[in-house]
């Protein structure tokens, strides 16, 4: 049986690009892309985050080439209002509250504040975990794909929990095509989702009661709802560089229209995508 759980989605930095790279029916006009982090108070589990969006870490790492080229190709930022322990600090809650951190992939974008954390545990899908591994001294190849070894905390490996190693549950009918997760309390209470093709072990986050309503996290499963939504994918360039897989992404990408179509109670909440943050937050 699900258990109910908080959740406020929360704004840690953007980034700007043009509108049409996330749907090929948008604009070819600027446009923010934020950063998106699901903060969850689990009744036994306490504090935890999905992904951290942008953190100061980044701006560090990407000092030195060839990990400025990563900055200047997509520019970020990050005001004092966004930054991420700010705003836990707003709700009471210290670095060392946090006793989780969901990994939905190893992008920079997603994991820029993990250093932040020293008492939280790790949980990410294994063949993520082990691609971002091999990348270690590997700076030009890792910078091309998104990736910055270097935020991950010196104890990253002792941290980690795979979320391979959770029991398989079925999902509700009703969330078809996604059948299958994996219980990663063993509560029911917050589901994985492998979602592939974004890369090499995504991995979404089903919550079956957040203050009651279903609510899917889906990171960069796809970046625009309305364009997921209406079948627009993103720009081909985008869907070049976005696509570990793109057979899979496509497949994912439909599989979340319909969805987002049929089943409109659900939150579906990818992390760059304002309109479904704005929607959701003025639910709460």
């Amino acid at each position: 049986m699900s258990r109910t759980v908080s959740l406020n989605v929360l704004r840690a930095g953007w980034c700007q690009h043009l509108e049409c790279m996330a749907d090929r029916g948008g604009r070819w006009a600027p446009r923010r892309f934020p950063s998106l982090c699901g903060l969850i108070r689990h009744p036994d589990a306490g504090w935890m985050l999905y992904d951290t969006g942008y953190a100061e870490h980044f701006f560090n790492a990407t000092q030195a080439l060839p990990e400025r080229l990563y900055r200047g190709a997509v520019p970020v930022q990050l005001p004092v209002q966004e930054q991420l322990l700010g705003q836990l600090k707003a709700f009471g809650i210290g670095p060392n509250d946090i006793r989780t951190v969901i990994i939905s992939h190893f992008h920079s974008d997603h994991i820029a504040g993990l250093r932040d954390f020293p008492q939280a545990s790790f949980i990410a899908l294994d063949a993520d975990r082990r691609h971002i591994e091999s990348l270690r001294g590997h700076r030009w190849r890792a910078t091309l794909g998104g990736h910055l070894p270097a935020l991950l905390p010196d104890d990253f490996g002792a941290r980690l929990a795979l979320a391979d190693t959770c029991k398989n549950v079925a999902l509700p009918d009703w969330m078809a095509p996604f059948s299958q997760g994996l219980d990663l309390l063993g509560d029911g209470s917050l589901i994985g989702v492998p979602l592939p093709g974004h890369s090499e072990g995504q991995l979404g986050l089903f919550i079956p009661d957040a203050q009651g309503r279903p609510v899917f996290l889906v990171a960069d499963a796809c970046w625009s709802v309305p364009a997921c939504r209406a079948e627009r994918l993103p720009a081909p360039p985008a869907l070049w560089f976005a696509s570990h897989d793109a057979k899979q992404y496509r497949q994912t990408y439909r599989g979340l229209g319909t969805l987002i179509r049929r089943e409109p109670a659900v939150a579906v909440l990818p992390s760059h995508c304002t309109q479904a943050w704005e929607a959701f937050s003025d639910e709460q």
